[in-house]
């Protein structure tokens, strides 16, 4: 069921899981000595089992730490639209401009026609959420030829856009071969307008739909593989979501953990949860070459780590929508 609140949209779920979830940093609030075992890193030790280890000085007032005795504040699915209005820019470049004929090596002419179309995407890349480089073919030849020879174009030109100035932990390159037609490809003049490379930029996070869904609905305490309780939530809500996804131009799945823990061990996990999530949308029918997945750790929280429901927030993995009706 979809409760709307504004322009933020609640997935109530009806689901409120025992199992341990989150990230690595979900050990609860500033009081979960008094009810569990901690280890020497601050966090809440686990049995063989996964269950959080209690002390002798536990109690059902006290155990209050999400994850740990079926305790959690939220597993709320959520949907954000984007606000795209003014926040995302892209250019279409046609592949005569930028390549020779069956060539993915960007010659001094497509590097001087890229850098003279620069400024209609960004004047400071530092400041951007994203850069997404999507090369395309027309539907000549082979199938799987055109895929890779679609994504060694558009990595040709991310490579140059990292030369002159975009951040490499911000780009993104995606092939989608002939899956993409702008046109038809039954004219000389369509397939010349389908072979193209495109660059997306997007100024922030909040233009792009997204799903957000709670780590602890998803996954078991430090776990990383979806729990039988999270592939049934990931199923209902991809369904209801599923016209989104399929007319998608990318989807970007992001893993995120609060500040809890070691900083490696978050990102690590993040990654490992983006892929989870990732992986379940491919078997569930979504196009992998519109698919980038990656970890923020604990880079990018949307509420403070100070308090237990600040933390709960931003263990989370968040699946980005860019509509091709938001450019």
């Amino acid at each position: 069921m979809l409760k709307r609140i504004g322009e933020r949209v609640l997935i109530v779920t009806g689901l409120m899981v025992g199992l341990v979830a989150g990230s690595v940093a979900e050990d609860g609030p500033i009081d979960a000595a008094e009810a569990y075992v901690l280890g020497a890193d601050g966090m809440v030790v686990l049995s063989g089992t996964g269950a959080c280890v209690r002390h002798s000085g536990w109690s059902e007032e006290k155990a209050k730490v999400v994850g740990c005795d079926g305790y959690a504040l939220s597993t709320d699915v959520e949907f954000v639209k984007g606000e795209g209005d003014g926040l995302i820019t892209g250019l279409s470049l046609p592949q005569a401009e930028l390549f020779a004929f069956d060539s993915a090596e960007m010659g001094e002419e497509g590097k001087a026609y890229l850098l003279s179309r620069k400024a209609e995407l960004s004047e400071d890349f530092n400041g951007v959420y994203s850069v997404t480089v999507i090369g395309h073919t027309d539907s000549t030849g082979d199938e799987t030829y055109n895929q890779d020879l679609s994504l060694r174009r558009a990595n040709a030109v991310g490579d140059y856009l990292k030369s002159i100035g975009v951040p490499e932990g911000r780009l993104n390159t995606l092939g989608r071969g002939e899956n993409d037609p702008l046109v038809t490809n039954d004219t000389v003049e369509g397939r010349a307008q389908n072979r193209r490379v495109e660059v997306f930029v997007v100024g922030e996070l909040r233009a792009l739909d997204r799903l957000v869904f709670p780590s602890i609905a998803l996954f078991e305490r430090r776990k990383g593989e979806l729990t039988g309780e999270g592939v049934g939530l990931m199923r209902t809500h991809i369904e209801e979501a599923r016209e989104l996804l399929r007319s998608a131009a990318f989807i970007e799945i992001v893993g995120h953990t609060d500040d809890v823990g070691d900083d490696d061990y978050n990102m690590a996990l993040s990654v490992e949860r983006a892929e989870s999530v990732g992986l379940y949308l491919i078997e569930a029918g979504v196009d992998s070459s519109k698919i980038v997945m990656r970890g923020a750790g604990e880079t990018m929280p949307v509420a403070t780590n100070a308090t237990e429901p600040g933390k709960a927030q931003n263990r989370r993995v968040e699946v980005l929508i860019f509509g091709r009706g938001r450019f």
